[in-house]
């Protein structure tokens, strides 16, 4: 099996993670079949499809692509099913979070730069796709604000993991060990972040009383 083919499979791995991730979110608010369907899809392919209509690629890979929405849907309608009837564990969803950031934040980084896109671009994409899908499912489910956007290291991890990828690249490092290494490297900074319950700084607005254009009039 070449390294394309190995990073094909480790991508339908992530966006079904994505898939898993949508529809427990969706169980948790007692959404029916077709709702967890939906949030489930969304999920999945938010973040590319935000990442290919970025890079100009139209029609947006999954449209045309055989393998992605039946794997997607199948997932999900399993998940659907299990949860239904099975006690899930809270790591578990923490776990497919996990998967889906590492493996979709990379992918939408490979995909920047074969579109030669600058490395900060690069890295923005990357975070983009990592990202989005999980916001959509969170605005779906009336999560608000999205829990990555409040919650410990998420986005950050995405970015580290982005910058890991292309510096691997430019160095001349094969596609499969670069996949690896920030695929790795963004896991490994979500499960410590979980564990030790590190953030970054955030954002904090104190507005001083009677200051408004209307107090000085």
């Amino acid at each position: 099996m070449d390294a394309d083919a190995i990073i094909r499979i480790v991508y339908l791995v992530g966006i079904s993670s994505f898939a898993v991730s949508g529809v427990l979110a969706a169980a948790r608010v007692e959404l029916d079949f077709f709702g967890a369907l939906l949030v489930g899809l969304l999920c999945a392919v938010g973040g590319g499809t935000l990442r290919e209509t970025l890079l100009g690629n139209t029609p947006v890979y999954w449209m045309h692509d055989q393998v992605i929405l039946p794997t997607v849907l199948t997932v999900a309608t399993t998940a659907f099913v299990i949860v239904r009837f099975v006690a899930i564990p809270r790591w578990l969803l923490e776990m497919t979070d996990i998967a889906g950031l590492a493996i979709v934040s990379v992918i939408g980084a490979k995909a920047a730069i074969a579109a030669d896109a600058t490395p900060l671009a690069v890295w923005i994409v990357a975070v983009l796709t990592g990202v989005t899908g999980e916001i959509i499912r969170d605005l779906l489910v009336a999560q608000s604000p999205p829990v990555l956007l409040v919650r410990e290291i998420y986005a950050a991890a995405s970015f580290v993991g982005a910058v890991v990828y292309w510096a691997l690249h430019v160095t001349g490092a094969g596609d499969l060990t670069a996949t690896a290494v920030a695929v790795l490297t963004i896991a490994v900074i979500r499960v410590v972040a979980i564990w030790r319950g590190w953030s970054l700084p955030k954002a904090r607005l104190r507005v001083q009383p009677h200051t408004s254009i209307a107090d000085e009039l």
